[in-house]
């Protein structure tokens, strides 16, 4: 069965991916800046090197995409008590509108999609997918 779910959710995410591609929320926004406006969304203002964590990639690469996220006016650099030299990231008002309406445009799409399952199970849904994320997450912090 473990396997059979892998391959669902790899499916599952490909299909996702695509489908947000789709969507045409902002053409100026790509995927890894979306990722970096939703973690801090989520997480709130937070150091470069925490973001790259969160999105297990390079520090460089996020740093990129807050470069282009500053140039929209999305993000803004502030002081970080804890660190003198990395500074905090934070959403603008701008950036959390852009969010806000770009979550609700998904929302409103998904809700033109009938795909027959209750509230109930995709409620279930969410919650095995997240202890299979947790689960996952666990094993990669050991390694």
């Amino acid at each position: 069965m473990d396997a059979e779910f892998l391959e669902e959710a790899r499916l599952f995410a490909q299909a996702t991916g695509e489908w947000r591609a789709n969507q045409q929320i902002d053409a100026r926004v790509s995927a890894p800046m979306r990722n970096v406006l939703e973690d801090l969304a989520s997480a709130g203002p937070s150091p470069v090197p925490a973001l790259a964590r969160l999105e297990r990639v390079s520090r460089q690469h996020v740093q990129l995409q807050v470069d282009r996220l500053v140039e929209l006016g999305f993000v803004e650099r502030r002081t970080n008590p804890a660190h003198r030299r990395s500074s905090l990231i934070a959403l603008s008002p701008a950036g959390r509108a852009w969010v806000e309406d770009a979550r609700a445009t998904e929302a409103r799409a998904l809700s033109k999609l009938q795909p027959g399952i209750s509230d109930s199970a995709v409620r279930d849904a969410v919650r095995v997918l997240a202890a299979w994320r947790d689960a996952l997450t666990a094993v990669h912090s050991d390694q």
